[in-house]
Order: C-alpha cells, then structure tokens, then sequence
C-alpha cells in the first residue's frame, strides 16, 4: 500500500538510481535486449527467462542461476560486457540531469544526510556523467553495473552499501524509477520511492506499488523529513 508523505518516518540516507532517476532515461531497449539474447545464445544458455527477460533479468539468470556457480562469470562478462557499454556510450550522448537534481543532493547533503547510488549502468558511463553533471560529489558509495554479480531488481548492490554506511534498512530511502528499483529495495527491507517519467510507466508499478510516488525530485526533501511536501 502506497504510504502518504504525511506518515514518512525521517530516513538517515538516501539511496538513487541514476538513468530514468536523476537522469533521464536514454537506453534503447529493443535493440540492446536483441544483441544481449543473441550473446546469451552463443553461451549456448537457454529457456523463457532470456526470450522474455530484459537487459537486468537476463543477466541475473545468466550469472547466479547458470555461470556462476560453475565458475563462469569472466566468460559471461567478456561476452555481455562490451554490449551493455556500447549501450552506456550511446546513452550518454543524450544524458540530462532531472529539473534539481544537483540542487537536491547538496540540499540532502547540507541537512546531514548520507546519499549514495545503486546502478545497473556500468561504471565507465556512470563516473563520466556524474562528473559532467556535477552529481559526483554528493554520492558515496557509488555502485555500478560492474561493481557486482548481479544487478537490480538483485539485492547485492543495495545490501553492499547498507553493510558500507552502517545503517539498518529502515533508516534508508531508496529512490528509482522501474519495477527493478521496487523489487531490489523490498527485498532488501528498504523503503523505496519512484519518480514519474522513467524507465516504466505508473500502470507498471500495479504488481509491485512503492511505498512514495513522486513527480518532481524536490518532493524527496518533504519525505525525508516526514512532512508534506
């Protein structure tokens, strides 16, 4: 059930997505996914979830549910990690911040909040638009694509920097803006908070609501401290 902005407990941190969150979301899709299930193929892997999963899913599979437990990871890497990076590259020639994006993070900042960021872009991509943009000051950790074995809706990103910050998951706020944000802050205990206008759209969100659903960024500030905005 979809809490009210007027019953938000006050959280200690703030953790983000980046594409569709703090930025827009720019990734093609259809033609990534294509050349992902085509690599997955030549893996010689098979089954349901790489026909209908996306760019996050089927990587999951692929990693924790097939190639690594048999020691595989650096061949699964070497044949998917130069095409979600292509993808990254392309991405990012057409990247712009969210309205207030850096203006919140310093104003998050200025109030003692500790915020950082959970990704499923690679690391590459991810550093240089944080500096563009000038975001890379107010993140830490910063947790890319490449920084784990599994990506989002995986719990391994978020959890890794709970375990980094000290904090129980009731003392942070995750912000997104897909089912895959949704999925991997609840299963870590996390509250989480989607933005409009990202990678999904609101009707996406009917299996698995967030807890705040926001339009705008500067809407987080009234959450975090547990009044109205």
């Amino acid at each position: 059930m979809q809490r009210s902005p007027a019953t938000a407990p006050v959280f200690k941190a703030i953790l983000f997505d980046f594409e569709g969150t703090l930025v827009d979301f720019q990734w093609q899709l259809e033609p990534a996914h294509a050349e992902l299930r085509a690599a997955i193929a030549s893996l010689g892997l098979e089954g349901d979830e790489f026909i209908h999963g996306n760019y996050a899913t089927m990587w999951n599979a692929a990693a924790a549910d097939r190639l690594e437990p048999l020691g595989r990871m650096d061949e699964l890497r070497a044949a998917l990690c130069p095409i979600y990076d292509r993808w990254d590259a392309d991405a990012l020639t057409r990247w712009s911040p969210r309205p207030g994006a850096k203006a919140l993070l310093r104003e998050l900042a200025s109030a003692g909040l500790r915020t950082g960021m959970v990704s499923n872009v690679g690391r590459k991509a991810l550093a240089a638009a944080l500096q563009r943009f000038g975001l890379d000051a107010w993140l830490m950790p910063v947790v890319s694509r490449d920084d784990v074995n599994t990506m989002k809706p995986g719990t391994e990103g978020v959890l890794r920097v709970l375990a980094e910050w000290q904090l129980e998951a009731g003392a942070v706020l995750f912000v997104g803006d897909s089912r895959a944000d949704v999925r991997a802050a609840r299963a870590a205990g996390v509250r989480v908070a989607i933005i409009r206008g990202g990678e999904c759209v609101e009707s996406d969100f009917a299996a698995d609501p967030p807890d705040f659903m926001i339009s705008q960024l500067d809407e987080l500030v009234g959450l975090v401290a547990g009044s109205k905005t």
